[in-house]
């Protein structure tokens, strides 16, 4: 009978797995939307990315909703450490694509900025120019007591539209720590640096825990992520410290999490992975006036619109990152240097 198929045993288990997704999709929990439809593929396609991260063969975590919300529900920021753009991106089979395996993956299945540009060195003043616009006049790291900052932020503009945000830092030992502790260093957690904001920091500052346990996974589990969430992983995972197979890895096990939560797959989130600087340079370099292969760094943008292979060669940097953002909330009035001419928005880029 050529009409009839049999069903393999593999086949069957997808078949169960689907009759599975789609009871659970029924069972009255209030997200039964088109939205919500349209999460679940972006569930099922984030889970399979993750698992052959290698494949080309398997779904897109990107581009399996079609009209971009107005206005965003969250967006996540994951930042790396001091790798630049030729150390990481490269064609299927190189060397770059070998030691970071899930980092090209993810930037052939979702968006890649290819002339994405941090503002200058050394990490600081990168962190800073994020959440404010502006670096502070810091042309060094220091520490939170040496340094206090004043500038209005992100966090600032979240507040006054009665938004939330929340940092999630690894390795850090309490909340809102403004000293380096092992692994954990102050000078990439940007809120411990304005201090008229410690009550906010020491609410919303958090230590991450693990990828297993801890406040990233249960405010992704239940679906109750923040406006704007800040993932800072430690000096190991960040590959500050440790290999850049090992920093994929983390981001691997990392984006896996996120891509498989609830906000991510009701298709009102966007995240992006950025590195704060690439390798050398000098302090107080300007990466505008200035540029070498230091200030060029990979940047990622993962959402449910971001058409799959999206590139762009846009000239974008942390402010560009910074006015990108402020307009996914639908705010009017941009900080310092997201403001500028120069600078550009992502999101029609990359279909936000």
């Amino acid at each position: 009978m050529p009409t009839i198929m049999l069903m393999t045993g593999r086949r069957l288990l997808v078949a169960l797995l689907g009759l599975a997704l789609l009871a659970s999709g029924c069972s009255g929990s209030g997200r039964g939307t088109a939205a919500d439809r349209s999460g679940r593929s972006g569930r099922s396609q984030a889970l399979s990315a993750d698992a052959t991260s290698t494949n080309d063969t398997v779904g897109s975590p990107c581009g399996w909703q079609g009209t971009a919300p107005a206005h965003y529900q969250h967006v996540i920021w994951v930042v790396f450490e001091n790798h630049s753009y030729g150390d990481l991106i490269g064609p299927v089979g190189s060397t770059e694509q070998q030691r970071a395996p899930y980092l090209n993956w993810l930037a052939r299945h979702c968006g890649l900025a290819t002339d994405y540009h941090s503002v200058t060195h050394p990490s600081l003043p990168n962190y800073l120019a994020m959440v404010s616009g502006g670096t502070g006049g810091l042309r060094t790291d220091c520490l939170p007591s040496a340094c206090p900052q004043d500038l209005r932020t992100v966090f600032d503009q979240l507040q006054a539209h009665s938004r939330s945000w929340r940092v999630y830092a690894e390795s850090m030992p309490a909340a809102c720590t403004k000293t380096d502790a092992g692994p954990y260093v102050a000078r990439h957690n940007a809120p411990t640096y304005f201090p008229a904001r410690t009550t906010a920091c020491r609410a919303r500052d958090l230590p991450m825990g693990s990828l297993s346990a801890g406040h990233l996974v249960d405010d992704v589990r239940a679906g109750s992520l923040r406006a704007l969430s800040l993932v800072i992983p430690n000096q190991c995972h960040n590959t500050h410290d440790c290999s850049i197979a090992t920093g994929d890895r983390w981001l691997s096990k990392a984006m896996q999490l996120i891509l498989g939560g609830a906000d991510y797959r009701e298709g009102g989130t966007a995240v992006f992975v950025t590195y704060d600087e690439g390798a050398g340079g000098y302090s107080g370099q300007s990466c505008s006036t200035d540029p070498d292969r230091s200030c060029h760094v990979v940047t990622l943008v993962v959402s449910p619109t971001t058409t799959p292979g999206t590139r762009s060669s846009t000239r974008f940097d942390h402010y560009a990152l910074l006015e990108t953002t402020e307009h996914l909330f639908g705010f009017t009035t941009l900080l310092r240097h997201a403001g500028d001419l120069s600078t550009h928005s992502m999101r029609s880029a990359f279909g936000l």
